[in-house]
């Protein structure tokens, strides 16, 4: 069974992904420059990375949180972008997914 947590970071890419999609700049974008575009790059890595994992506690945390960052770092997306990610980034703290996560493995 897949972890809830890894359906709540996918759910939150979709939003983010979405809305910069919905941008005017990435309005003329063609699938090949989404994959050469290196936010919505990452995002679909993290996919990836996700579609291949049972437990979010497998990952660091700042596997899932570096594209959500990237996009608050960006000069190229507009604030209401910005202010999604800032908002995926607070529900992962305010749902545990950051600071509680220790690998039964490992025990970190």
């Amino acid at each position: 069974m897949v972890d809830k947590n890894i359906y709540i970071v996918q759910g939150e890419i979709g939003t983010v992904v979405g809305s910069i999609k919905r941008n005017s700049r990435w309005n003329t974008h063609t699938p090949l420059d989404e994959e050469q575009d290196p936010l919505l790059n990452s995002f679909g890595n993290l996919k990836e990375i996700l579609n291949s994992i049972k437990e979010l506690s497998d990952i660091e945390p700042n596997i899932f949180l570096r594209p959500f960052l990237e996009v608050v770092r960006s000069e190229d997306t507009t604030g209401p972008i910005t202010g999604l990610a800032l908002t995926s980034v607070n529900k992962f703290l305010s749902y545990g997914l950051i600071g509680k996560m220790i690998n039964p493995r490992t025990g970190f």
